[in-house]
């Protein structure tokens, strides 16, 4: 390939935004995943089945057009699988648990002991949730309730804490580590306080020498029988939260801005259910499965700040079909909100909360002021009292997510209205987004001529550039006319049509699934091929989250095993673009790429404009060359340095042992003001370069 480049501009700077996230609660293992807390069901509740949709997306049926086929009820067999995706069951002790099935009918509780005569089952007698594990003991040693999967590291002490009552017998009660798999010898046990017949909350310590997989155990005398709920076991290391790892990992790829809790979730998500002392668990209404909200607003927030970058909050548009419906196609859009006959997606909850614009409005104007307010506000004092004093500084705020499923596209456009004029007099600085991606352009002009003095950005999800473009124009007419500064954002991207066989290809084609591709290095270089389009664009692109963050069938730039974090391909790449150098791009003589494109070159200034940034991505199977003329920027002679992100083969993956995505030193040599480039197959490569020209 030989290119010429040229000193004109081709767009205003580039965002520095566009290597942002998306978390979303409810959805697969995400945040339990990152989190600290290492129980599963902690709260000893009646295990809900993961939805349809979530089954859908996860892959986990044979023929995803045929949703009565076999469901996969072993995730082990994925290669995306890791111990963060265990479902661990409670045991009665002594005993072991194994692998337990995913399926609708699982209770993730083994009731009898195997060896001995210790029994536990599930109580209506709870202070979390709706249920209490009731543990029996008729055994002559000490027996009791066990999970494995306790993955624990030498000098790093374990907070457990929970609240139990005693039912009958004499003797103390304990806790304990043992090895996994093994019942004779504890490898550390911490006594509890006397435990009344109340609900006494227990706290303990525990410790082990070496690095490895343990088995937790609540140990109660002979004879005996207590009632527990509430338990808890985290790292003392954690972040608010999280685990450190998770937090470490997030940091080295930098996202920008971080959008949470969803996604389809936020639209059924009370914020209020995740802050505070008395959070209880639930069911996802949207996906399935728990819900613990033991992580919500506070530590999400945190986390965004803990790994360098801010959040923004997906907000619950309330309205009447939320009630009963889950989608509402257009033409049932006219129907009657409390018809359960209607032609329309039954979620099969009865939510009335979230029928009423007015207090929706109202709601998320609260959940402003609780992350912005200070202490002189009730949200402010609400936060402090939780353990927060300076406020988060929340600066963007979503309008609901995929809104088309209740709202025509003018009522959804009336109703930012509402919710913006309710926000923002809560906090005037806040970044209102009105979703762009599913109303037609057309639709969008009526939408932005509505809300546009009171929106800041279109939230958007699509890939074409022709469609961007069309965005675009429609914000930058509007803007010039009523001297506003509406952005282009884009909030949950997925690099979907790719230009190689192993992306989003019908299952048919690829005997795979779309798991199978989203974990690939393939998908990491059509990732960089969208960020390149839209750095083309200039600042009115201002952010873009990738979906996801975390532990989505590694559809996701960090994973985070029990055994400590791991950067994805895609992660890799995200680092990449957040820390480039790049500031604005240049026009190549009659070059302009196409996102699918195998090879694309990018030519760009720093912001000091002393050095040039080139990118080379390469798609092909096969190495290839670059001839790039940079005469017209002066370029001394001589070798420069870069970075090459590649890969052996498109189907190139990490996992916690085996990083097969490299970063590996590269270099490109210039003479006569000529650049000379060896093209790695399957990489995208960046490189820096002096220069003695300005652009124009």
């Amino acid at each position: 390939m030989k290119l010429k480049a040229t000193g004109n501009y081709l767009s205003s700077p580039i965002s520095k935004k566009l290597a942002s996230n998306f978390i979303e609660l409810g959805y697969g293992l995400q945040v339990e995943g990152m989190a600290a807390e290492m129980f599963f069901n902690r709260s000893f509740e009646l295990f809900y089945p993961y939805r349809m949709i979530n089954k859908l997306w996860f892959d986990l049926l044979d023929d995803e057009t045929d949703l009565s086929s076999r469901c996969e009820t072993d995730w082990r067999v994925f290669d995306w699988y890791h111990s963060s995706y265990e479902h661990n069951a409670w045991f009665a002790f002594p005993g072991t648990a194994g692998y337990q099935p995913i399926c609708d009918d699982s209770t993730f509780i083994i009731e009898k002991s195997p060896t001995a005569d210790v029994s536990i089952r599930l109580v209506d007698d709870a202070v979390h949730g709706k249920t209490a594990m009731y543990v029996e003991n008729e055994n002559g040693e000490k027996g009791g309730l066990g999970q494995d999967g306790k993955y624990c590291f030498a000098g790093v002490k374990y907070n457990f804490k929970g609240k139990i009552k005693k039912i009958r017998g004499q003797g103390d009660v304990c806790v304990a580590l043992y090895k996994e798999g093994t019942v004779s010898e504890p490898v550390c046990v911490s006594s509890l306080p006397c435990i009344g017949d109340t609900y006494t909350e227990v706290n303990a310590q525990l410790y082990v020498s070496e690095d490895g997989r343990y088995t937790f155990v609540l140990l109660i005398p002979p004879q005996s029988a207590f009632v527990c709920d509430d338990f808890s076991l985290k790292p003392e290391d954690e972040v608010r939260g999280f685990k450190k790892s998770a937090v470490e990992a997030g940091a080295y790829v930098s996202p920008a801005v971080i959008r949470w809790p969803g996604g389809c979730f936020a639209s059924f998500y009370d914020w209020r259910t995740g802050v505070g002392d008395n959070r209880q668990p639930s069911y996802s209404y949207f996906w399935g499965g728990f819900q613990y909200n033991d992580i919500g607003t506070d530590e999400l927030a945190s986390y965004a700040e803990a790994v360098g970058g801010e959040s923004m909050i997906c907000v619950n548009m309330y309205h009447p079909f939320k009630r009963y419906y889950e989608y509402v196609p257009p033409e049932s859009l006219g129907g009657d909100p409390n018809d359960k006959t209607l032609h329309a997606a039954l979620h099969d909850r009865d939510l009335i909360q979230f029928t009423d614009k007015q207090k929706g409005a109202a709601e998320a104007a609260a959940w402003v002021q609780y992350c912005n307010g200070d202490e002189t506000t009730e949200g402010g004092r609400q936060r402090i009292k939780n353990g927060r004093v300076k406020p988060y500084n929340v600066k963007y705020w979503e309008m609901d997510n995929e809104a088309h499923r209740w709202f025509t596209a003018e009522e959804y456009a009336k109703t930012c209205v509402l919710y913006s004029k309710a926000m923002k007099a809560v906090d005037p600085s806040i970044k209102i987004g009105m979703i762009s991606y599913c109303f037609s352009d057309e639709a969008l002009e009526k939408m932005v001529m509505i809300a546009g003095e009171h929106i800041d950005f279109l939230a958007d999800r699509g890939f074409e550039e022709k469609d961007l473009e069309n965005k675009i124009r429609i914000i930058t007419e509007y803007n010039k006319a009523h001297k506003t500064d509406i952005k282009y954002c884009n909030t949950e991207w997925l690099p979907l049509n790719g230009a190689d066989v192993y992306n989003m290809v019908p299952r048919s084609q690829t005997k795979t699934n779309k798991c199978y591709m989203f974990s690939k290095w393939s998908y990491a270089l059509d990732g960089a091929a969208t960020l390149m389009m839209w750095q083309r664009h200039g600042g009115i692109v201002d952010f873009v989250n990738f979906n996801n963050l975390a532990n989505t069938h590694s559809q996701s730039v960090i994973e985070t095993p029990k055994e400590g974090a791991y950067i994805t391909g895609p992660g890799m790449m995200m680092h990449r673009f957040a820390k480039t150098k790049a500031y604005r791009t240049l026009q190549i003589e009659n070059y302009h790429p196409d996102r699918k494109d195998p090879v694309q070159i990018q030519l760009s200034e720093t912001e000091d404009g002393d050095f040039l940034v080139l990118n080379i991505l390469d798609r092909c199977e096969e190495d290839g060359g670059l001839e790039l003329d940079l005469s017209v920027f002066g370029v001394p002679d001589g070798e420069y340095g870069g970075i090459c992100l590649c890969g052996d083969s498109l189907i190139s993956m990490n996992t916690l042992n085996d990083t097969q995505v490299k970063e590996r030193p590269a270099a490109v040599n210039v003479k006569d003001g000529v650049l000379y480039a060896k093209v790695r197959k399957l990489s995208f490569s960046e490189f820096v370069i002096k220069k003695t020209k300005a652009a124009k």
